[in-house]
């Protein structure tokens, strides 16, 4: 299967982005994927880089320059700089050939095979993702953003995305005008606006399997006692994206936890081109 992997970064996340691509490719051997790397600053050695530490047969890297007209009418300040832009719409920036892309923030390893993920049925929803809250925090977030009755306030680090449905239904304008109403109250910017505007149209997936981090592991077996994962080995076979969100980041020498340990796992990639890393995780049983 192929399958399209979209990122927005810049140079300073080029190494945690090659750990991450090099989890893919170890944790799905028999896929093939191209890579979408939207960017405002990365250099021609930024991507060499790149280039030289993942397998060049099975990863195609493009670049796609966001140019600085690309979104010139759409509101900006301090706390919403163009690149709350990027993947809120992918859609009218990526190639028209594409139907689908799963979006990753650079700062995640993937752990088991992304399939049944990737290949879900998104019916007439523009995206599937995750929740990490849980019961006062989901309370206040549809509050704050007027969330329907029964929706999730998401983690928008890891979307699959209907391009299709997106290009043809997502109205642009409407994106600005909702920040200019809200402007002052979207402390998180993008994500507060996907689940601000689309929460009707967002199907959700479990984060114990598609967005696991520290947090959400302990509350999750805090709050679901039936469901309890308490081992890391437990988390190797069952989870496929394990998310470092936060400033808790497995590179900074007080990263508090266990999950590091499949970032530190895949670090030779970092060091030596052309090297993928001998880790093998477990198979997803979900």
């Amino acid at each position: 299967m192929k399958m399209n992997i979209l990122v927005t970064l810049d140079s300073g996340y080029i190494k945690p982005l090659t750990v991450m691509l090099n989890s893919i490719a170890v944790s799905n051997p028999a896929n093939t994927f191209d890579i979408y790397v939207a960017h405002a600053s990365l250099t021609t050695e930024d991507f060499q880089y790149l280039a030289e530490r993942v397998p060049g047969d099975r990863i195609r890297i493009h670049s796609i320059p966001i140019a600085p007209q690309m979104f010139e009418d759409a509101p900006v300040d301090d706390r919403i700089p163009k690149a709350t832009y990027y993947r809120l719409l992918a859609a009218h920036f990526l190639p028209e050939t594409l139907d689908r892309v799963l979006y990753l923030d650079p700062d995640l390893v993937v752990i088991n095979p992304l399939n049944d993920f990737y290949s879900m049925n998104l019916d007439e929803k523009y995206f599937a993702a995750a929740s990490h809250q849980f019961n006062l925090m989901q309370w206040i977030n549809r509050v704050r953003l007027k969330l329907p009755r029964g929706a999730q306030y998401i983690n928008a680090g890891v979307m699959l995305m209907n391009l299709e449905l997106l290009r043809s239904e997502q109205d642009v304008h409407a994106i600005y005008d909702y920040i200019r109403i809200h402007r002052g109250h979207l402390p998180l910017k993008d994500q507060d606006i996907i689940n601000g505007m689309y929460a009707s149209k967002t199907a959700y997936v479990d984060a114990l399997y598609y967005n696991l981090d520290e947090t959400y592991w302990h509350n999750h077996n805090r709050f679901n006692r039936s469901r309890r994962v308490k081992t890391i080995d437990e988390i190797e076979k069952i989870t496929v994206i394990v998310h470092y969100c936060g400033k808790n980041k497995p590179w900074k020498e007080d990263y508090r936890g266990e999950l590091d340990r499949f970032y530190n796992s895949l670090l030779d990639c970092v060091e030596e081109p052309a090297v993928l890393p001998s880790r093998t995780f477990g198979t997803a049983a979900v």
